[in-house]
């Protein structure tokens, strides 16, 4: 603690000099106020003063390298009259080498010597007990840091891993379909491909740190959508709807196309004719909302899979955010909703 003031760059050093200072000439006042020289006084002040300081000194020192155990507190309690009892002695020699010829002022000062120990040692126990305290916290403090490091640590390594997830899932899909237009329209499958890597090169790039803006995060769907309609053809429609305040809103990447790619593959499961997917974005209180609408029959079963996609997304907000309220669906009249919240952040 006395480390830390006086290494410190501002002018709190001063401040505590200063302090020191004022509280050795009042000290000195007040015993020159029973009839004892004044200059004799400051010298007994400083002296004991500068004891104390050094004992303050030494304690943390001590502190630094060897904390008391909570079944060792009278550790604490044998510093303070180790510490007190080498600071009246000091303080007896000191004052003999200073004030050789004031035998009035070193008889006083012997017989308040009881009260000097009596002080010191009140104020070493106080101080070490305040630097074990201190020490205490600033493990802890230490200890929370380390922890919520190892935690930050653990989501951005889920995080990854879900990417790392929800790339092959869509890739594996994608070479499902080339591998079907290879024979049939060699040509669709070679644009395919072409399309897939520019996709997954752009994919590649990004990361959860660098957000997109909703304009950036049209161009990518785009790009992906063209690849699902060399798929599905004309059966594919999708319709966007941005309000203009929203297009500078960020969006985390590798949220909004899973969802959209659930939509596409519901959306057309057991369906013949054309489809229209709905995707629209807003700002409401500073979040993003995006909704996205497919047609949804129960009755003509459901499309197979594991629902990784919409449970990825669920697991990244939360991740993310630390909220579980941010990712709804609903279906409504054959039509199946997704409601998806993403907080600005203001950074």
């Amino acid at each position: 603690m006395l480390r830390n003031l006086i290494s410190r760059n501002n002018f709190d050093w001063l401040k505590a000099l200063a302090a020191v200072f004022l509280w050795m000439v009042a000290l000195a006042y007040l015993i020159s106020f029973y009839g004892y020289p004044f200059q004799s006084a400051l010298i007994d002040s400083a002296v004991h003063s500068l004891l104390i300081l050094f004992g303050f000194w030494v304690l943390e020192n001590v502190f630094k390298y060897y904390l008391p155990k909570r079944s060792q507190a009278l550790m604490v309690l044998n510093f303070g009259w180790v510490f007190a009892v080498a600071l009246v002695f000091a303080g007896d020699y000191f004052l003999g080498f200073f004030l050789s010829s004031e035998h009035d002022y070193l008889d006083f000062a012997s017989k308040v010597m009881p009260v000097k120990g009596l002080i010191a040692f009140i104020l070493y126990v106080s101080w070490a007990a305040l630097l074990v305290f201190n020490a205490k916290i600033e493990d802890q403090i230490k200890t929370k840091e380390r922890q919520e490091k190892i935690d930050q640590m653990a989501k951005d390594a889920e995080l990854y891993h879900l990417r790392q997830q929800l790339q092959p899932h869509f890739l594996f899909n994608s070479l499902n379909s080339i591998s079907a237009l290879i024979k049939s329209q060699p040509e669709k499958a070679r644009e395919m491909v072409l399309q897939l890597a520019e996709f997954l090169r752009g994919t590649i790039k990004k990361d959860d740190q660098n957000w997109l803006t909703v304009s950036e995060e049209k161009d990518y769907l785009n790009l992906y959508l063209d690849i699902e309609k060399v798929r599905f053809g004309h059966r594919l429609k999708v319709e966007f709807q941005i309000d203009e305040s929203a297009l500078e809103a960020k969006v985390p990447p590798l949220m909004i196309q899973p969802l959209l790619e659930n939509s596409i593959k519901h959306g057309l499961y057991g369906v013949t004719g054309e489809v229209l997917i709905s995707l629209s974005f807003g700002i409401r209180q500073n979040y993003l909302n995006v909704t996205l609408s497919n047609p949804f029959d129960m009755e003509a079963g459901q499309a197979k899979g594991t629902g990784f996609g919409l449970d990825a997304v669920k697991r990244r907000l939360y991740l993310l955010f630390g909220r579980n309220d941010l990712l709804e669906t609903k279906v409504e009249a054959k039509e199946f909703t997704v409601n998806l919240k993403i907080p600005q952040r203001n950074d």
